[in-house]
């Protein structure tokens, strides 16, 4: 199967490191005059390009936008089409122009300053397109490590100091030239905290949008479903554990099963009774309300999204501390009950073979 990403014949072709700091907090603003010179396979170039492109995969694009609808407006939008039309003359000029910007949407006190890695790539491919890229990178988190000298004298030296883990990118993003007219196609690595100062790098800095795709449609259903099941199909309206995840299984399956989603296959082979159809499509109602996001009735199934979404629809009831039941199907052969005697719940299971 032929990769959606493949960075398999990346070249670094420009590299330039800045150092961003925080100006609320009055620290500096660094910028460079001289790309960086990386000598290509040696282990530097190696453990560089590890370090920019293994935290990226497949599945979650995002576009650059504007709440004004104009991209123009999106500073992000032109330093990157200035730098995609030429790459030669304008790698360097625009590389610091993107760290200005950066500098100035680092306002808010908790943000860690840091090097800023601006990177040009050619022949990264995207769903069978063979493309170049803007990488942006930022590390913020430093690890102390020590490091052992010969002293040439018989005797040995070490040496603490700190620096990035190259296994742990912190900030980041690839600008794909792809798709201009709609804001370029985008990955994205950030972190997954919901703090302010935290999403800085999406909301202030890039001002991406999620890329409606068939990975958007279909994560959008999937929380639909875990959502409607945590909220509305649950003990309190008189739903028992057991058919709670019979109804997450079922809904997993029909996206597992199926190339393409249709609203009515589908609540009719998951939802089957008709109050539980209604009680459906007024949630999804809400949450497409609520999130501000389009919620279609047909769309391609993303089976990278459906991969991605399994391990959060948990089909395990976990009672006290160490007992694990693994409702798969079957809901209606488990029982639940109160023994008033002993004061404690149960569960009964009916079944026929034991394996």
């Amino acid at each position: 199967m032929t990769k959606a990403l493949d960075f398999g014949s990346v070249k670094l072709k420009h590299l330039a490191l800045h150092k961003v700091g925080n100006k609320i907090q009055e620290e500096d603003l660094e910028l460079s005059d001289f790309e960086l010179e990386v000598e290509e396979n040696s282990p530097l170039h190696k453990s560089l390009m590890a370090y920019f492109l293994k935290p990226f995969r497949e599945g979650g694009y995002y576009h650059f936008t504007d709440e004004s609808e104009d991209l123009n407006l999106n500073e992000m939008f032109g330093f990157s089409r200035r730098l995609f039309n030429d790459p030669f003359e304008q790698f360097m000029p625009q590389s610091r122009e993107i760290a200005k910007h950066l500098y100035n949407t680092s306002t808010h006190p908790n943000i860690k300053g840091g090097e800023f890695y601006v990177a040009y790539l050619e022949d990264c491919i995207v769903d069978g397109e063979v493309v170049n890229a803007i990488g942006l990178f930022k590390t913020e988190n430093k690890e102390k490590f020590l490091k052992v000298k010969d002293q040439k004298t018989g005797a040995w030296a070490i040496v603490q100091d700190e620096g990035a883990n190259v296994k742990k990118l912190d900030k980041g993003c690839l600008i794909f030239n792809f798709e201009e007219e709609k804001g370029f196609k985008i990955c994205l690595k950030d972190s997954p905290s919901k703090n302010v100062e935290a999403q800085y790098w999406k909301e202030s800095f890039l001002r991406l949008k999620k890329r409606e795709d068939s990975f958007f449609h279909t994560q959008n259903y999937l929380n639909i479903c875990k959502e409607f099941v945590e909220d509305v199909f649950n003990e309190e309206h008189n739903v028992e554990r057991p058919q709670q995840m019979d109804m997450l299984n079922r809904s997993m399956k029909f996206f597992t099963e199926n190339e393409d989603f249709n609203i009515v296959e589908f609540e009719n082979s998951v939802m089957e009774e008709p109050e539980v159809i209604d009680a459906f499509q007024e949630y999804k109602d809400q949450y497409k309300e609520k999130n501000e996001v389009p919620v279609f009735d047909e769309f391609k199934i993303s089976s990278t999204a459906v991969k991605k979404s399994r391990k959060d629809f948990k089909s395990v009831i976990k009672l006290d501390k160490k007992i694990q039941i693994n409702v798969a199907g079957n809901e209606e052969h488990i029982e639940k009950g109160f023994d008033d005697e002993k004061g404690m719940s149960y569960y009964i299971v009916y079944y026929n073979e034991e394996e």
